[in-house]
This record gives C-alpha cells, structure tokens and sequence, in this order.
C-alpha cells in the first residue's frame, strides 16, 4: 500500500514538474523575444534552470551520504536526456529536427564530451593530489566548463535553418512580467524536482533496487522530466534548435554540479568513493553524444529510415546500459 501511495506522489508531482517546464519553454521564448539574444544563450539559460533539480537531489545525496546516487544522478542525467532527444526525433522525424540544430549546439556537444572524459578519468585513476578536500578533477571539470560555456556564449548569431512563425506573441506582456514568469517557473522545477528526489529515493528503498542503479535510472529519470517536458515544448513551438541547445547546455550544467558535490562532500573524494558502474553510463552518454553530433552534421535530407538510424540505436543502447548497470548494481 505504502509502494502505491509513494508511486501516486511520484505520478502527480512529475505531472506539475512537467508543467512548470513546459512554463519555462514557453517564456524562454519571451525572454528572447524581449531581448533580442541568441538561441545558444537562451539554451544555456534553460539549461541551468532545468538543472536545478539535479544540483538539489545531489546535494541531498551527500548528505544522506550516498555517493553513488549523487554521481549516478547527474550522469544519468545526461544518459535520460540524449534518450530522449532521440525518442522526440522519432516523433517529429518529418521535420528532421537535428537539421535544424546550429554550430552553437555541436559546441555544446564537444563540451559535454570533454567534461565527460574528466569524470571518467576521475572514476578510473586514483588521485591522491588535491586543493584542500577538492579533487583536481572537479577543478579540471570547472575549467573546462566554464571556457567552454563563454567561448559558445561568445558565438551568439544564429545561423541555423528557422521556420517561420508569427512574431509579437509576447507584445502584451512587459519585459517584467516575462522575466517573473520564466524564474516562477525556474523555482518551480527546483521544489517539485527536489520532491521527487525523495519519492524516488523511497520508492528505491521499499524495491531494494541497489544505489548505482537508483541514481543513474530512477533518480536521474525523474530529475530529468523538466528537461524532457522543456524540450517538448521547444519542439512544439517548433523552436528546433532551442530544444537541441537547451538540452546539451543542460548537460554540461549537470556536470560542472558535480564538480560542486565534490567540493561538499567532505568524507573523501566523491569521484573515489563511487562505485565503477558510472563509467558504463559516462561512456555510453559520450557515444549518444557522438552519434547525436553526427546526426546534426548530416545537413541535407535523408531518407526517413536512414534519418532515423543514430536515434534507434540511441534509444537501444540506452535500455542495454540499464541492463549492464542492473547487473553491476
């Protein structure tokens, strides 16, 4: 009885998570339309506020002292977001929407790559080295991050294939009410997400599903459905390469949290004290980005099935690492 109540919550507050982010894509759009910034900014943007829920639920993570959880939380993030990308590239495969994606989103891609390799270095070798309790890792990831994300940043016009929409939607609202819209619904995620942090985390106690596998799966699945909801409606709108960028910035966001819970997390060093499962999960999240980028890169028309092959084999890869973790756990 305790598991159906626990997976009602679960049901009802993704439902208002996904909400609030469906509230955040939407004025997103207004955002820009208001100050006349890039896509890539505007990305960037969302993905911070979309990654609220991940910096809570790991925070949370170390002070329970769960390790496993806070680094399987954020890279399975990462692993849930690719998945499903793909999964809405096969929804609107007639639109083809990598085509639309810009220069601005394959940096964002390589980025996420390059903080990837630093976690899975940090999770392989032994690094005694360190800057007070902070591994030299998570300095790494922060540098690379933070380069990184102002080099992109810099690149700000926008260059990508547009659909042409009607322009003054926002005209009756102010700068203002715009701006309180979008971080309204910013919060939102981050209590609603914070909550599903917990159900999840007690539904993973009643099942005793082992702590890898809840942190890179059930954890990192229902922090993940802003993003999901977010860039669902990115792609309704058919704001395409908003929903590519918004999402990869969110991804590298995810990890620089975790150079963050290194530097709260006082027992040890966190990358040392989780288990080696997350390199499955980081490895398979940089082959998802690998074939994402290829998809992007393909500019012209394909045909629907040859279109359609890096999301497929995304979304099939996905279950098969659930399954190696599973096993790991």
């Amino acid at each position: 009885m305790d598991i159906l109540l626990m997976l009602g919550l679960f049901i009802v507050v993704g439902g208002g998570a996904g909400f609030a982010a469906s509230r955040l894509a939407i004025y997103a759009e207004g955002v820009k339309e208001k100050t006349r910034t890039s896509y890539a900014f505007i990305g960037f943007l969302i993905g911070v506020a979309i990654s609220l829920p991940e910096l809570t639920s790991s925070v949370t993570a170390i002070a329970i002292d769960s390790p496993d959880i806070a680094v399987g939380n954020l890279v399975g993030s990462n692993l849930f977001n690719i998945m499903g990308l793909a999964i809405f590239d096969v929804v609107y495969r007639k639109h083809q929407i990598m085509s639309y994606a810009t220069q601005e989103s394959k940096l964002y891609g390589w980025l996420v790559i390059l903080i990837t390799l630093a976690v899975m270095l940090g999770l392989t070798l032994t690094l005694p080295s360190h800057f007070f309790h902070i591994s030299y890792t998570s300095i790494l990831i922060v540098l690379i991050y933070f380069v990184g994300a102002h080099y992109i940043n810099n690149r700000t016009e926008y260059q990508g294939r547009k659909i042409s929409r009607g322009k003054g939607y926002f005209d009756r609202y102010s700068y203002k009410q715009v701006m309180v819209r979008f971080i309204a619904g910013a919060i939102g995620i981050m209590v609603l997400g914070s909550i599903l942090t917990i159900v999840a985390d007690r539904l993973a106690v009643m099942t005793g599903l082992g702590a890898s596998f809840v942190g890179s799966f059930l954890v990192a699945a229902s922090t993940s459905l802003p993003d999901a909801v977010s860039v669902g409606t990115a792609l309704k709108m058919r704001n395409f390469n908003l929903a590519i960028s918004s999402l990869l910035g969110s991804n590298a966001f995810n990890l620089m949290i975790l150079a963050f819970t290194d530097g709260i997390y006082f027992q040890g060093n966190l990358l040392h004290e989780a288990s080696k499962a997350n390199i499955i999960t980081a490895a398979v999240s940089i082959l998802f980005i690998l074939l994402l980028l290829y998809s992007i890169t393909r500019r012209h028309k394909r045909r629907m099935w040859v279109y359609l092959i890096p999301s497929l084999l995304i979304i099939v890869f996905y279950f098969v690492a659930t399954y190696l973790v599973f096993e790991l756990k």
